[in-house]
């Protein structure tokens, strides 16, 4: 198992989620640079449109998925925070891609999205 970091984890993407490159690719040509917070917005409407196309039986999608839970098992808070904040509180439940990217969630990635949900609830 690759261990990611924060500073590791945008060219990880790229590495091990197939057609992820091009949105990486096209985000450094928009911003100059990579701006964490903002791909993992970029990852969450191409996972969207991955499901979308190929189904939720995509290989992007399953690949994705696995390197967030790994993500979350970082010894890296922020990579921890980056995913949590900027992926999993952005999960559109209303987005049809929603079922099968929540059925791809791991251990990890169900608990810190249980926690958004709860802490969700409680604002209301």
């Amino acid at each position: 198992m690759t261990k990611f970091t924060y500073e590791s984890f945008a060219a990880e993407l790229c590495a091990v989620v197939p057609g992820f490159d091009r949105v990486y690719d096209e985000h450094v040509a928009d911003y100059d640079e990579v701006l964490p917070h903002v791909l993992l917005g970029d990852l969450g409407r191409f996972l969207s449109n991955e499901v979308a196309v190929h189904g939720p039986q995509s290989a992007a999608l399953k690949q994705a998925m696995d390197a967030l839970e790994q993500g979350m098992q970082s010894d890296d808070p922020r990579l921890e925070e980056l995913i949590a904040v900027s992926f999993l509180e952005n999960l559109d439940v209303d987005d049809p891609s929603f079922p099968a990217i929540r059925k791809l969630l791991g251990p990890r990635l169900e608990e810190q999205y249980n926690r958004y949900q709860d802490a969700a609830l409680k604002e209301r």
